[in-house]
């Protein structure tokens, strides 16, 4: 019987060992399986973090665009889209003028003029439109009839200013339009 006893111990050690074994290994790989997720957790909590400063950021730059599109319609005043909005107006009679700046928000300038002279012989007007910042005219409009339109076509976004040239004239009147699309 003690040779049985010794035997029946001798399996049931091992059959405790491998049983111990495997247990030990799935706890193991159970333990290493919620490492994983905890750590899959982590990252996307960092993703999560990142993206709400993103937002944050984001949000930011769309309220200093907001604040600059509301200077910029100060700036401009009302407009109609898909209209001619005036700009400025000046008039006088004097042989030379240069304009004060005025901003253009469009591509399309539209200009308007009449002009009274005392003489029907004598007379002449002419309008020259300068870009800020630049020496030589943009466009020139030399000769004109005493009222009229003339246009400005792909001009570049910016402030422009007028030269004004009469001669013997009584008075003179000019419009500045920008045509603002849809």
């Amino acid at each position: 019987m003690e040779q049985k006893t010794i035997m029946i111990i001798t399996v049931g050690s091992l059959i405790g060992l491998l049983v111990g074994i495997a247990s030990g290994y799935f706890l193991a790989s159970s333990f290493e399986g919620s490492t994983a997720s905890r750590q899959r957790i982590s990252q996307l909590e960092g993703q999560v973090t990142t993206l709400q400063n993103q937002i944050s950021q984001k949000d930011n730059q769309i309220q200093t665009l907001q604040q600059q599109v509301s200077e910029l319609e100060n700036l401009l005043g009302p407009t109609r889209k898909g209209a001619w909005n005036l700009i400025k107006s000046f008039e006088g009679s004097s042989y030379l003028v240069n304009t004060d700046y005025f901003y253009v928000a469009g591509t399309e300038l539209r200009i308007n003029w009449t002009w009274i002279r005392p003489d029907p012989e004598f007379g002449s007007f002419s309008i020259y439109l300068y870009k800020e910042g630049e020496d030589v005219y943009t466009e020139n409009f030399w000769n004109l009839q005493e009222s009229g339109t003339t246009f400005a076509h792909n001009i570049i976004v910016s402030y422009y200013y007028l030269k004004i040239l009469g001669s013997n004239l009584d008075h003179w009147t000019v419009t500045v339009e920008v045509w603002i699309p849809q």
